[in-house]
């Protein structure tokens, strides 16, 4: 039985597309290959928008907390903003648990990649890492090292990583705090987010 395809046939997949595209990247075009380029940046600019629904999906999301991970988020920025953080730290604060929409265990991760291309390398980082520093805070409770962040020491963003953990992050579960709604924060998402991404 013969598996080969009629890559005309495959246009169907591709509405806009009229040429042939082929059932695999290495047949590609580079006519198709520019359309789907430009498909491409078109998407780009519904990140901001992706990334708002993300954040309020978390509403849904306890994990036991007093507060949602959307409102232990929105406490998280309303703390950096009001210490006056930077645009890209704001954004970081709002969006370091993004990752635990998928997996609790190695979030930082997670949403540190989903930031990389748009914010600072400071942000990312400090994103990246921020569990190891708020593991000060109740690590030993739960039998782990609480001096992780000894591990990144003498690290040029170590001081905003600490400060993030330390002043920001760990202190927002509290029901009771004057914290800013989604949408004031809305603008700034929609702004670095449609801003060209980096690569790398």
């Amino acid at each position: 039985m013969s598996t080969t395809h009629d890559i005309t046939d495959r246009s169907a997949g591709a509405p806009g597309f009229d040429g042939p595209i082929g059932s695999s990247m290495a047949e590609f075009s580079t006519d198709y290959m520019t359309y789907v380029e430009g498909h491409l940046d078109d998407d780009l600019a519904r990140v901001g928008e992706r990334m708002m629904r993300l954040l309020r999906s978390m509403d849904e999301l306890h994990q036991g907390f007093a507060v949602s991970q959307l409102q232990h988020a929105l406490q998280t920025a309303t703390r950096a903003e009001r210490d006056g953080a930077d645009d890209d730290m704001i954004i970081a604060s709002l969006c370091h648990d993004v990752g635990k929409t998928f997996s609790n265990m190695n979030h930082p991760a997670i949403a540190a990649e989903m930031l990389r291309p748009w914010v600072s390398d400071e942000a990312y980082w400090v994103v990246r890492y921020h569990q190891d520093f708020q593991g000060r805070h109740y690590y030993e409770r739960i039998g782990m090292d609480p001096e992780l962040r000894r591990a990144h020491l003498g690290h040029e963003h170590y001081d905003t990583a600490e400060r993030f953990a330390d002043v920001w992050d760990q202190t927002a579960f509290d029901p009771d705090y004057d914290t800013s709604p989604l949408e004031h924060f809305e603008p700034l998402v929609r702004e670095v987010f449609s801003r060209r991404p980096r690569r790398g």
